[in-house]
């Protein structure tokens, strides 16, 4: 499946900095969210208006770099402020199917986006926006919090996804980036929501259909809706 090759092909294009991190055990998940006050907290990701963004692009080639945690700006421990703040996630996976496996993955793939809660790290995540904000503890700090223990906690959860192959989480606070990215976001949904549209076998009448836009120029999304119209 190649819908969301564009996209990761220009957010590598513009993230093209980013170094892999060591490999850490993942950071402890509370497996709830935290509140953390404002009192409380060291500083924030996306915070005091600055630039955040968030999305899950999906593909069926190997992901250069392979597996891992990337990061392009400064670590959770070098920060003194709030900063700009982005998290993106490319996943390898199997074609997804036109049926109801290929539904449960995307279904899947968008839960542990909003279930991975490690502790004293407050993820606040805005669907209509495409933002991610967080809120770090003072204690996660002095307890050497940092992006590859966070990022090894998703990978854990998105390993766990039935058809995941392989996972890269990147984090990135370099502010010029983040603002760079931003307009991919709301692509990448309009593609999730269209793929979405098509497995759920809904008919549809193209000339019609307010998503069609996307079809028509997503590579590969009309033949799959033709082809699940077929079927």
């Amino acid at each position: 499946m190649k819908l969301y090759d564009a996209i990761i092909n220009a957010t590598r294009d513009a993230a093209g900095g980013a170094k892999r991190l060591p490999e850490r055990p993942a950071w402890p998940d509370l497996g709830r969210s935290e509140l953390v006050m404002q009192r409380d907290a060291a500083f924030e990701l996306g915070g005091s208006g600055c630039p955040s963004v968030n999305y899950t692009c999906v593909t069926t080639s190997a992901l250069p770099g392979g597996e891992g945690v990337f990061l392009l700006g400064r670590d959770l421990p070098e920060l003194k402020k709030d900063t700009a703040f982005a998290r993106i996630v490319v996943l390898q996976t199997e074609e997804i199917s036109e049926d109801d496996e290929g539904h449960d993955m995307i279904r899947s793939m968008e839960y542990v986006r909003y279930h991975v809660f490690p502790t004293g790290y407050m993820v606040r995540v805005s669907s209509t926006s495409y933002e991610e904000q967080v809120r770090v503890s003072k204690e996660a700090v002095k307890r050497g919090i940092n992006f590859a223990a966070v990022g090894a906690a998703y990978l854990e959860k998105y390993r766990a996804v039935k058809g995941v192959k392989a996972a890269q989480i990147v984090f990135i606070t370099d502010e010029a980036v983040v603002k760079a990215l931003q307009p991919n976001a709301k692509k990448v949904e309009d593609i999730t929501k269209t793929l979405s549209h098509i497995l759920d076998g809904l008919p549809t009448d193209c000339s019609h259909c307010t998503l069609k836009p996307v079809c028509d120029e997503v590579e590969g999304m009309k033949e799959m809706h033709l082809g699940r119209k077929k079927s």
